[in-house]
């Protein structure tokens, strides 16, 4: 174990009373609300590009199509 493992289990950082807000803005955990508005997003973004993924395979393929007369 070296000097830089003593360092990554101190936990957060000292207060200095500058940044702190944004420290802590930014390691809190996202409220049950949160969490489910991040899931639907997500799901919402995944069927979206499942989506563009299958109109641009069709569109290929119809491309395809036509070449091959």
């Amino acid at each position: 174990m070296g000097e830089n493992d003593s360092a990554r289990n101190e936990g957060p950082p000292p207060r200095t009373g500058v940044n702190d807000h944004a420290w802590e803005r930014e390691h809190r955990h996202p409220t049950a609300e949160q969490a489910k508005a991040i899931v639907y997003r997500r799901r919402d973004a995944e069927a979206k590009l499942r989506q563009h993924q299958q109109e641009a395979r069709h569109k290929v393929d119809e491309e395809s199509e036509g070449h091959d007369e």
